[in-house]
């Protein structure tokens, strides 16, 4: 494993969890309806879920960089 992956698993634990396992899902290639049924929301809300943890993400990243 690469710096690279640890910075980015280190940074991910620190998103609030629907978000944080939101996205370990979607890495691990589950689909949208099985992180619906994790996340106890509906399967159209995924795509919504997702994108706001990627934002919460890069701003994360960002505050990493400074």
């Amino acid at each position: 494993m690469s710096s690279e992956d640890e910075l980015d698993r280190s940074v991910v634990d620190r998103l609030p969890f629907p978000y944080a396992e939101a996205l370990r899902l979607r890495a691990a290639g589950v689909t949208d309806e099985v992180i619906a049924q994790a996340l106890g929301v509906e399967a159209d809300a995924v795509g919504s879920v997702l994108q706001m943890a990627e934002a919460k993400l890069a701003t994360l990243r960002e505050q990493r960089r400074c």
